[in-house]
């Protein structure tokens, strides 16, 4: 529910976004499939583009609970094996490799290494991976890269989220205010 709530905001918005669906309605399979699309998409409005296509896609998150996980997805993913839990997570709307690996990480489910595309970015621009021919590709390589070093998952997760989003930013990067700059190959100060 988390991750479809809202599209294309902060952390801040999307956590009032997702605040005000459970204080509305409820974030429980049941109470939102009772609730329908309208009043969703309501709940939802200020998470960003499209309430309606994201109020879809949290109807259909909750029937895949009901369906897959019999409404509490944190049972069965504390049930599940890794590949397992990887699989049904993967079955929701919006959810790839990226997105099953930070949820099973923050979750408590797993202690590998995940990125979103902003830290991703930063060991591609310091030259820690390859850049690939593809998103998944070089995902793949970046979180290899960090199991390798053994790092911290969260605080690796976190620390290179924020670095791409205030300063490795995709467009404009900030090299000159970088602590980053004298070791990065990519910087342009």
């Amino acid at each position: 529910m988390w991750e479809n709530c809202a599209y294309l905001v902060d952390d801040e918005r999307r956590t009032r976004t997702y605040n005000e669906l459970r204080e509305r309605i409820g974030v429980t399979p049941l109470e939102l499939i009772s609730a329908g699309a309208k009043t969703i998409q309501s709940a939802i409005a200020a998470g960003g583009m499209d309430p309606a296509h994201r109020a879809a896609k949290m109807l259909r998150c909750a029937e895949l609970a009901l369906q897959f996980a019999d409404g509490n997805l944190s049972v069965a993913l504390a049930e599940a094996d890794d590949k397992a839990r990887r699989r049904l997570l993967k079955r929701f709307p919006g959810i790839g490799d990226p997105g099953a690996d930070k949820i099973l990480l923050f979750g408590g489910y797993s202690s590998q290494p995940a990125l979103d595309s902003n830290g991703l970015r930063v060991l591609e621009r310091l030259g820690k991976i390859p850049p690939a021919s593809s998103y998944a590709v070089s995902y793949r390589s970046g979180v290899a890269y960090l199991r390798e070093q053994r790092v911290d998952a969260r605080k690796a997760f976190s620390l290179l989220r924020e670095h791409g989003r205030t300063l490795c930013k995709r467009t404009n990067p900030r090299c000159l205010e970088c602590p980053l700059r004298a070791n990065c190959p990519s910087s342009n100060a």
